[in-house]
């Protein structure tokens, strides 16, 4: 998928290239003014499976400094490929060699509109543009984790002690991190949200008679037909409709939030499930108040656990290790 990011006066740019009629790629424009930080921590989840990202620089209000810091944070997280827009840009000046440093180098500087055309065909070529040498990107570790689950049909219930704090999160994610180290999970919508339908949109995914597929995950929103070795169920608030399957889950995470306002929700949750083993997910916890709540959330039978940022649920590399340490026991050889 490529998505374009395009200013008023370039939202044709790309059709020359004839990729909108080609069945095979699929092209999302999205056209006005964006501030790219803003973009990327907000709305950049919902297209996590791009794998080409085209940025018309006069698109974004982002000075150059800010505009090339934001574009470093993006190749943190995701993994497609940024070919920037930016008509009479010079490559002695300073955004040219920020580009390069951060390693992109499809740069499109052209002013006629030949040059411009010559220059994004190269640009999405499966080499790219080879004409500049940017620094090349530190790759990511090769040799995936990977364990083997000694179980089957394990239930895990997501409660959350208001709505927003983060359960679809967390069961998207345990179900994705599931899924990419060797074991087979999926997802369940066991509230009225109708968050599942938004993911499906969002994420293109593929229809099927249970539910939604994307990436081998699958998403439904009832009892699944086929054995899993953990089923996880995203309950969020909605307890009244879920007391039999919360009484029988073997895992019980309760997300809550530690906000001032907050606190009252938690606190009423945890003493509701005050003699039920469960693990406590607290997300956006900053660091120097995580030793101030621990104590305070934690007991003989609950587990706090601070989760990571984690802009995109379909994205669990910053919480792998919280993911691995609820599951830890039924990791075979662990």
């Amino acid at each position: 998928m490529i998505l374009y990011l395009s200013s008023n006066q370039h939202t044709n740019l790309l059709d020359f290239t004839g990729l909108y009629d080609d069945d095979t790629v699929t092209i999302k424009k999205m056209v006005g003014n964006f501030v790219l930080k803003q973009f990327i921590i907000y709305d950049m989840r919902n297209f996590s499976h791009c794998n080409e990202l085209i940025l018309d620089r006069p698109a974004f209000g982002d000075s150059d400094t800010e505009f090339a810091e934001a574009i470093e944070e993006f190749l943190t997280m995701y993994s497609a490929r940024i070919t920037v827009i930016y008509e009479g840009l010079e490559q002695s000046g300073p955004l040219f060699a920020a580009l390069l440093n951060i390693g992109v180098g499809n740069i499109v500087t052209g002013i006629e509109i030949d040059a411009i055309q010559t220059e994004i065909r190269e640009c999405l070529s499966d080499k790219g543009m080879t004409r500049y040498n940017p620094k090349e990107r530190a790759k990511p570790k090769s040799g995936k984790e990977s364990y083997h689950f000694d179980c089957e049909n394990i239930r895990v219930a997501v409660l959350s002690s208001q709505s927003r704090m983060g359960a679809t999160t967390a069961a998207v994610g345990l179900a994705v991190w599931f899924n990419s180290v060797g074991g087979k999970a999926c997802y369940v919508e066991s509230n009225q949200s109708g968050c599942l339908s938004a993911l499906a949109r969002a994420y293109e995914m593929e229809q099927d008679e249970n539910g939604f597929t994307f990436d081998g995950v699958e998403y439904l929103s009832g009892e699944p037909s086929s054995q899993y070795q953990f089923i996880i169920h995203d309950i969020g608030n909605d307890y009244p409709s879920n007391k039999q399957l919360i009484q029988t889950a073997d895992i019980l995470l309760l997300c809550c939030g530690v906000k001032p306002y907050e606190m009252q929700y938690t606190m009423r949750l945890l003493r509701q499930f005050e003699t039920e083993h469960a693990f406590v997910i607290c997300p956006f916890v900053d660091d120097s108040l995580k030793e101030s709540y621990a104590p305070v959330l934690q007991s003989d039978y609950h587990k706090v656990i601070f989760m990571e940022y984690q802009p995109d649920m379909m994205n669990t590399g910053s919480n792998s290790k919280n993911y691995k340490g609820i599951v830890q026991k039924y990791i075979a050889g662990a």
